[in-house]
């Protein structure tokens, strides 16, 4: 376990790099891309404090469930879960895999840790394309969070999941393909998690995992208090994964 005075050094370490990313990404190229109506309308200096507060929040409550030294895989991780990253790679000195798929916001968020990693001359995690399916290893920490919900990469299930229709829904996409998509990548998510691993993840997307969980024969025990996520403002649940007595 760290000694006190090293975890006060690490701690050091994490807000120097949180604040200087902070100030090093373009949050309205972000905005832009998160928003049609243009970057000064989704992440104005309101917003990003907003995001900052609920990201430090997310990563004090996670840190007091994780081990120091664990191994942790992202899926689906981009800047509302940046605060949570860092304090898991700088404050636990865990290893972090933070999953995605390419796109344009990736490379911001990527850009921004490579200069702050440049500035504040210690390694800090990165964003990675490998499919989950190819990561190998076990891990102890899962986070799948606003996913399997996101209306561009599942906009049917979106629908379903949010239980939208009309003017409010989607109205796009193939209900049954996607859920066949989710179920194989919940399915690959599960496979990577360790007997009693801490997973985080979001109501809405229960109704896809629990059943993946129970064909398993696995127990996912999930926390009664909910936070919410940074950007989309899901209730998260902290849990346990365990197998079935």
């Amino acid at each position: 376990m760290n000694a006190p005075h090293d975890m006060d050094a690490r701690t050091r370490r994490f807000g120097e790099a949180l604040a200087r990313l902070e100030s090093e990404l373009d949050w309205r190229r972000l905005g832009e891309l998160h928003c049609y109506e243009g970057g000064e309308h989704f992440f104005p200096p309101e917003q990003v404090d907003a995001l900052r507060e609920a990201g430090l929040v997310l990563a004090a409550a996670l840190a007091g469930r994780l081990r120091p030294g664990g191994r942790s895989v992202y899926v689906g991780a981009s800047v509302g879960e940046l605060a949570v990253l860092l304090c898991e790679a700088l404050v636990l000195d865990r290893d972090v895999r933070a999953l995605n798929l390419p796109g344009e916001e990736c490379a911001e968020v990527n850009r921004a840790l490579e200069a702050v990693e440049q500035a504040c001359g210690f390694a800090l995690p990165r964003i990675e394309f490998t499919p989950l399916d190819e990561l190998e290893g076990r891990y102890d920490h899962g986070w799948l969070v606003s996913v399997l919900n996101d209306p561009e990469a599942f906009p049917a299930l979106h629908d379903l999941l949010y239980q939208r229709s009309g003017a409010d829904a989607t109205g796009r996409g193939d209900l049954a393909q996607e859920r066949a998509r989710a179920e194989r990548l919940v399915d690959a998510f599960l496979d990577r998690l360790d007997e009693g691993a801490v997973v985080s993840l979001t109501d809405e997307e229960l109704p896809v995992i629990e059943p993946r969980v129970a064909v398993r024969g696995r127990r996912l025990e999930l926390d009664d208090e909910a936070y919410l996520s940074a950007v989309v403002g899901d209730p998260i649940r902290f849990g346990t994964l365990s197998t079935r007595p």
